[in-house]
């Protein structure tokens, strides 16, 4: 195989790691599962503006 093959290969590799490692976290923010089998610890935000992004969401009125 080439290297630039072998190259593709594991970016695709690392791609499909990532995703189900994502999915996983999504998963585990289940409200209906128990609190030990939840992933809402491990989830971070990302950003400096989060709460107010929270707010902004959390606000009918906007």
């Amino acid at each position: 195989m080439s290297e630039q093959r072998q190259d593709a290969a594991d970016i695709e590799q690392r791609y499909v790691q990532e995703y189900d490692e994502d999915a996983a976290l999504v998963e585990g923010l289940d409200p209906d599962k128990p609190r030990e089998q939840k992933t809402t610890d491990q989830v971070e935000a990302v950003g400096d503006d989060v709460e107010t992004d929270v707010e902004e969401m959390a606000d009918p009125e906007r």
